[in-house]
């Protein structure tokens, strides 16, 4: 099921996912693109850092990583355009709440 809302902090570097039972993340640009589901960055993180190619690929520091844009695909999830480039990565909401529920900070009371 897809979130309420997102909203972005970018002083912060981070969304907030506001859930309908009313949980609430923060997940940061960083947390996002090295958590991205593509088959490339799925391959980096299974066999290390080569990529297709086999030339090495190293992704950029999470301190550098921005978010330029946020694309819906239909109901089934969210696509991020990452400051590096990236944006092959789609995110299904089930995936996108499971990694929160495992990786980011529950946010308890909505941020001001």
């Amino acid at each position: 099921m897809a979130p309420e809302s997102i909203i972005d902090h970018r002083a912060r570097a981070a969304l907030e996912f506001c859930w309908a039972d009313g949980a609430r993340h923060l997940a940061t640009y960083g947390l996002l693109r090295s958590s991205c589901p593509c088959a490339d960055c799925k391959a980096q993180r299974s066999i290390g850092t080569a990529g297709q190619d086999g030339e090495a690929e190293a992704l950029p520091s999470a301190a550098v990583i921005r978010l330029t844009d946020i694309l819906p695909v239909g109901a089934y999830g969210v696509q991020f355009v990452f400051s590096d480039g990236h944006d092959r990565g789609i995110f299904p909401w089930g995936f996108l709440r499971e990694l929160l529920d495992r990786s980011a900070s529950p946010r308890p009371q909505a941020m001001k």
